[in-house]
């Protein structure tokens, strides 16, 4: 059931919504789309940001980021190609869920290669990693779309920000939490299970949402990113998945080309990759959290401090 209902019913979802969208596209063909310019659309997100009273400063450094260069941009026109479609920002919040629903059913299955035979079976079902490391890349983009269209259309909301927390929270654990029934983190040899750092993981990503929440809740509006941004946090798994996936895949055409060639090509790199691979990501996942929550923890605490002593 799991293997084949629970994917179908997500389609039947997605499908719903798109086609909502597009009976009541009409709605939001509004001129404000035309408008906002890229600059209007970094410098409306910075104002949100806590960053208005240094705007000019803080847009001209953006410019000049890979968020500027890369991420706004593609999040404005992403967002104007949504609103041709009739989607508002809660219908693509619940398309981000839904594909996040979808990741976690994939990895679930992907895995079920894992301990297969090695240059065989296991590429078979490794190679879905790579695909699996894309979708995690555009659910990371279209986190900021509905946002963004929010924004274009001036319809922001505080509703529509709590929603879209929500989700990004889920979002979280799915991605995470899919690993718990596979053997992608248990190394057999050593008979050791390394699944307990999927729940750490995902204990610190909360610890630092909730420490971001907690001191814009205590009037500090100012917010200062750090290196366990949700973007960060999109990108390290998509690297892993990318590493994992294109190993199996590798092997998989070897296989289907020359059989005896597979196993004398990749002896030593892929049961490597597909042993170590998903580990090191989840560690290089807890050093990074470990790190940023520090980080956020300490300036928090020293801004707040200043705070109370001006009151």
């Amino acid at each position: 059931m799991f293997e084949l209902v629970f994917p179908l019913v997500l389609i039947v979802f997605l499908i719903i919504i798109i086609i909502s969208g597009l009976f009541s596209r009409k709605k939001f063909q509004k001129e404000r789309q035309d408008i906002m310019s890229l600059d209007d659309f970094i410098k409306d997100w910075l104002k949100d940001h806590g960053q208005a009273h240094k705007l000019e400063e803080q847009f001209s450094q953006m410019k000049k980021d890979p968020a500027g260069v890369l991420y706004m941009p593609i999040t404005y026109k992403g967002a104007k190609i949504f609103i041709r479609l009739g989607l508002t920002p809660n219908k693509v919040s619940l398309i981000n869920l839904i594909l996040s629903f979808f990741i976690f059913w994939g990895i679930i299955m992907a895995s079920q290669g894992h301990t297969l035979a090695i240059f065989t079976q296991q590429p078979l079902y490794g190679s879905w990693f790579f695909l699996l490391a894309f979708l995690i890349l555009f659910t990371g983009i279209i986190d900021g779309i509905d946002g963004g269209i929010a924004r274009i259309l001036n319809i922001k909301s505080k509703k529509g920000a709590w929603f879209d927390n929500v989700i990004d929270r889920i979002s979280d654990i799915l991605m995470l939490v899919g690993f718990i029934p596979t053997q992608l983190l248990y190394l057999s040899d050593y008979n050791l299970d390394f699944t307990w750092i999927v729940w750490t993981n995902i204990f610190i990503i909360f610890i630092y949402e909730y420490m971001r929440a907690r001191h814009e809740g205590l009037g500090l509006h100012e917010l200062k990113p750090y290196v366990g941004e949700r973007i960060t946090r999109i990108l390290i798994p998509f690297s892993f998945f990318i590493a994992y996936g294109s190993s199996s895949f590798a092997v998989l055409i070897t296989n289907l080309i020359s059989p005896g060639a597979a196993s004398s090509i990749w002896s030593f790199t892929h049961p490597g990759v597909i042993k170590w691979s998903m580990i090191i990501f989840q560690f290089s996942l807890l050093a990074i959290m470990i790190i940023s929550s520090s980080q956020l923890a300490h300036y928090s605490y020293k801004n707040l401090k200043k705070m109370d002593n001006k009151n």
